[in-house]
């Protein structure tokens, strides 16, 4: 039995000095073609990973800060919306007597007589219409002082404006009469629902933003 013991060790310490002795060899001879393959393999995913990780990073870092700046577009617009709707009264007369159940141009005159128009410009349009001083834009939102003589674009040179809609009601004015009564008791009141787009130059990176507000105008004539 002792015999056989022996043998059996003797066996298993030949069998790990051939093992070392092997891994002591692979050391020196170095890596297999195999090995490096699937090395190789393995850092170029985490590295694909990686950059795709880094690359959405920069997209959301970016398209935070384009709605920042599209969220300032937004308010000073409503903001100038607001206070022109609520200062002044609705222009029934340059609207031709009677608005439009939906129009696409707000306007406004003051108590001074002078007009206030808002409206949706484009670049190149003709003169007296609603224009863009930004050509890379198919639409901004312009302002005029002067009845629509002259525009000036209003928006960001990055900001587009997709949609923007005036509700007038009533659509005739509740301070004309006609035959000597009143066509309506309501006091002139503006919904204005407006759409913009912040046209980054990754179509990715792009944010939209739409708001709408209802104002009461202040001044009253009867």
């Amino acid at each position: 039995m002792m015999i056989f013991m022996t043998g059996v060790n003797a066996r298993i310490k030949r069998g790990i000095h051939s093992f070392f002795a092997r891994k002591r060899l692979r050391l020196r001879l170095g890596y297999t073609l195999v090995e490096m393959l699937v090395v190789t393999l393995i850092f170029s995913i985490a590295a694909a990973i990686l950059s795709e990780i880094f690359i959405s990073f920069n997209q959301l870092h970016r398209r935070v800060a384009d709605s920042a700046i599209l969220g300032q577009d937004m308010r000073f617009a409503m903001e100038l919306l607001v206070r022109e709707a609520r200062n002044d009264t609705i222009d029934y007369k340059a609207y031709g007597g009677t608005v439009n159940a939906v129009d696409s141009i707000l306007k406004l005159k003051k108590r001074n007589g002078t007009q206030v128009w808002i409206a949706m410009g484009a670049p190149g349009a003709l003169p007296g219409s609603p224009s863009c001083e930004n050509t890379t834009i198919a639409h901004c939102l312009a302002l005029s002082i002067d009845g629509g003589s002259t525009w000036s674009q209003i928006t960001s040179n990055r900001v587009e404006v997709e949609s923007f809609k005036v509700f007038v009601r009533p659509t005739v004015s509740p301070f004309v009469p006609v035959n000597g009564v009143y066509p309506n008791n309501i006091q002139p009141f503006v919904t204005v629902n407006l759409r913009l787009l912040y046209k980054a130059p990754d179509p990715k990176e792009r944010v939209t933003l739409q708001a709408q507000t209802t104002v009461s105008s202040r001044v009253y004539k009867r």
